[in-house]
């Protein structure tokens, strides 16, 4: 009669959950499936409206399917490729080709008030310094935040305060807001979840201000469109009176050649909304050309379904 040996059976049981739990870390890894995006099907038609050599044409209507929640303008971008050519559609100026300098990446919502902002902090060395207001790189005597790695920190001269849990759209003014001036420590903005091997932002805004001009700041990702890691990208948008000189700057915005147009002002595309897309001084769609759409929320794409 064959003796089973307890500490053989014992051992090859260990590694067989190792292996197991192995391949099952593994795969939830590499199925990660960020909380950024929308389950939103955006339903396009085009038919009924006139295409001709005109600048101001009404070019196609859009309209959320059924089972859809609002969405932000602030982190909407909308395109329509007409043959080879991509027009950006917001509620006034769109981002220029060059927007970004290598290192800061800015690019205007369909709100036309709102970057969202990707900085490379992949240097290990030296970190990544944010001109905030103006959208741009900045230099040891002219920045606000500082990059490298996940490490983010603010200038000596930044106040700031974090609203945990809320909207980005639902912070407006500073009110009676009392600001820290402690800048010594690196902003505790992100958890990492072992579980996915993921840094994952907090829920919540910064606000930011200098004493004299107000931000606010949501970090929305740790990973650009490639999914490289140690690329942080935030939401910007100017508060109270303050200007964004940014949304000046003829080299980062230019007019949008492609109009919104929507029912409800009110900072959102609400489910029940139909937004109508028209020319703006430029002649986007002529005689019977197809239009095709393309849409992203928080970076990630949104699903399009034609009706004819």
């Amino acid at each position: 009669m064959t003796v089973k040996n307890p500490v053989r059976t014992t051992l090859i049981v260990a590694s067989a959950l190792i292996i197991i739990g192995g391949v099952v870390w593994t795969y939830m890894v590499t199925n990660y499936e960020s909380n950024l995006g929308t389950e939103n099907v955006v339903l396009v038609e085009q038919t009924g409206f006139s295409k001709d050599n005109d600048t101001e044409n009404r070019l196609l209507e859009m309209r959320f399917d059924e089972d859809s929640e609002n969405l932000s303008w602030s982190s909407l971008e909308l395109y329509v490729n007409s043959g080879s050519e991509k027009f950006s559609c917001t509620f006034g100026t769109q981002s220029t080709s060059q927007s970004g300098d290598g290192k800061i990446s800015a690019k205007l919502g369909a709100d036309a008030k709102t970057f969202t902002t990707t900085v490379d902090a992949t240097d290990e060395e030296d970190f990544t310094l944010l001109d905030l207001p103006n959208q741009l790189i900045g230099n040891e005597s002219n920045f606000w935040i500082r990059f490298s790695k996940t490490d983010v920190f603010l200038a000596e001269n930044i106040e700031w305060k974090f609203f945990e849990d809320l909207d980005f759209e639902s912070i407006n003014d500073v009110g009676q807001t009392n600001f820290s001036n402690d800048t010594s420590e690196r902003l505790e903005w992100y958890e990492y979840d072992i579980s996915v091997h993921r840094v994952i932002p907090n829920e919540g805004v910064y606000v930011l201000t200098d004493g004299i001009e107000f931000y606010k700041v949501k970090f929305i990702s740790y990973y650009n469109s490639n999914d490289d890691s140690r690329f942080p990208t935030m939401l910007i948008a100017a508060l109270d009176n303050t200007t964004l000189p940014a949304l000046q700057n003829p080299e980062l915005v230019i007019p949008s050649p492609c109009k919104l147009v929507e029912e409800i002002d009110d900072g959102f595309w609400s489910t029940n909304e139909t937004i109508i897309l028209v020319e703006n001084g430029v002649n986007i769609c002529s005689d019977t050309c197809k239009l095709n759409v393309k849409i992203k929320f928080e970076t990630v794409d949104v699903e399009i379904s034609y009706l004819d």
